[in-house]
């Protein structure tokens, strides 16, 4: 079975440009006509998401009808939301026929490795900051009183502190955070053979002799994905 993951859209609502939104739609297309998989989506699809108990953000349906789509056709998908999507819920799953799995760091064989999957916000001595916020961001209390600003603000609100794709097309990563190498060597430790985040938005496979991490890129500048299958363990740019 092949294995197919991306991370880090940041999909804006329709009518607002995003250079990776009909790339992604066709990508999508392209893998229904291939033999069932696995899509693992690693965080940020959206570059905000919050989900009210009977009202979902507009602008996304051309995107989360292709996912229906492929789960309709057999395929098995996995979301694990990011740091701008994590308020997603019963909603986003009924609607596209996602699994959405609530893990920080989640663990799975794949192609008979061990393998840890992850958004990679917050990971290992890095981002100090948001590490001490992101517990309170994603408590009950928060999400609740969120839960209680009217759609149209609170989407004001969180454009006002969601910037990353415009400053990620200003700005090119080109190496992971010291900080995350760090976390990711430490992973071997527990028998951890390979390890796929996101978040750097930068493109990478990196072979440390006794574990591979492989960093997702994004769909903004890089338009990357990562196949593992059959042994392969593989990054490609979507042409």
């Amino acid at each position: 079975m092949n294995h197919y993951f991306i991370s880090d859209v940041h999909l804006y609502p329709t009518g607002k440009y995003h250079p990776g939104r009909e790339p992604l739609k066709n990508f999508l297309k392209d893998l229904k006509k291939k033999e069932p998989g696995r899509l693992w989506i690693l965080g940020d699809l959206f570059d905000y998401w919050f989900e009210y108990r009977t009202v979902i953000p507009a602008g996304f349906s051309d995107v989360l009808s292709l996912l229906r789509d492929l789960s309709d056709c057999s395929w098995k998908v996995f979301f694990l939301p990011g740091n701008h999507d994590w308020w997603c819920g019963s909603k986003l799953e009924s609607e596209t026929g996602m699994q959405i799995i609530y893990n920080t760091v989640y663990s799975e064989i794949i192609d008979g490795r061990k393998t840890l999957l992850s958004h990679g916000d917050g990971l290992g001595t890095g981002d100090t900051g948001y590490r001490m916020m992101k517990p309170v961001l994603r408590s009950t209390p928060v999400k609740f009183l969120f839960s209680m600003v009217h759609p149209t603000i609170a989407t004001a609100l969180a454009n006002l502190f969601s910037h990353t794709s415009k400053r990620i097309l200003r700005k090119q990563v080109d190496s992971i955070p010291e900080y995350m190498t760090r976390w990711v060597l430490d992973q071997a430790d527990n028998g951890t053979r390979l390890v796929i985040t996101g978040h750097t938005h930068c493109p990478s496979v990196v072979d440390h002799g006794n574990l591979i991490h492989a960093s997702l890129g994004d769909w903004i500048s890089h338009f990357t994905y990562l196949r593992v299958g059959g042994g392969e363990i593989k990054l490609h740019e979507y042409q």
